[in-house]
């Protein structure tokens, strides 16, 4: 009696299905894992930078340091001669770790950024994926409560200093997929999506942009 070695082509086609479906069934799942550790990285950058902003206003009287907004086009709201990073300025609090700005999210060629950084990741130019707080208001030079007081006056109530943000991703890099979407469709240069802010008192939360 001869013995099989060979599968028969109904059986090959079998196997392929099985593994079409299970790729299906993984696929989704596998995009959405991917997007939830971009975004826990990025919390996670934000809090480091956080722990940072305390050193440095335990360093200089409770204050907030001075920095430029986008160093990549000016000093601005700054007048200096020259732009001043928030990476320099909170490097020795991070032990230089230059990878604590980076959101992996802010990835090249997906915001759809304006000349001359059209192709470039926020990271990229500006040195941080993350905006300091220079307006409405400004918290450079000033102490917290300060700030505090400022937004008080402003709105005519009662502001709790823990929900003054300090930090923030420059752009909406947490994009919410749509049931169905593609990977493709995920990277596109949509404004829809999420930032990841960073408060006074150091913890991070998310807010929906639409």
């Amino acid at each position: 009696m001869s013995r099989r070695n060979a599968f028969t082509l109904i059986e090959l086609l079998v196997v392929v299905a099985i593994l079409g479906t299970l790729m299906a069934i993984l696929l989704p799942s596998l995009r959405s894992a991917k997007t939830q550790t971009r975004r826990t990285v990025c919390a996670t950058n934000l809090r480091q930078l956080g722990v940072a902003l305390q050193g440095y206003t335990g360093d200089h009287k409770d204050r907030f340091p001075f920095v430029s907004m986008l160093p990549s086009f000016g000093p601005a709201p700054l007048e200096t001669d020259e732009p001043i990073y928030i990476a320099d300025v909170l490097a020795p609090y991070l032990n230089n770790n230059a990878k604590a700005f980076e959101c992996p999210a802010d990835q090249p060629g997906r915001m759809g950024r304006e000349p001359p950084n059209t192709d470039l990741s926020y990271f990229q130019s500006e040195r941080s994926s993350y905006v300091y707080r220079t307006r409405r208001p400004p918290i450079a030079g000033r102490s917290i409560d300060e700030v505090s007081n400022q937004i008080e006056r402003f709105t005519g109530q009662p502001f709790p200093v823990n929900t003054i943000w300090v930090m923030r991703d420059y752009h909406n890099f947490h994009k919410n997929r749509p049931r169905g979407s593609s990977e493709d469709e995920d990277e596109d240069r949509s404004t829809a999506g999420q930032r990841n802010y960073l408060y006074v008192d150091g913890h991070v939360t998310d807010f929906e942009k639409i």
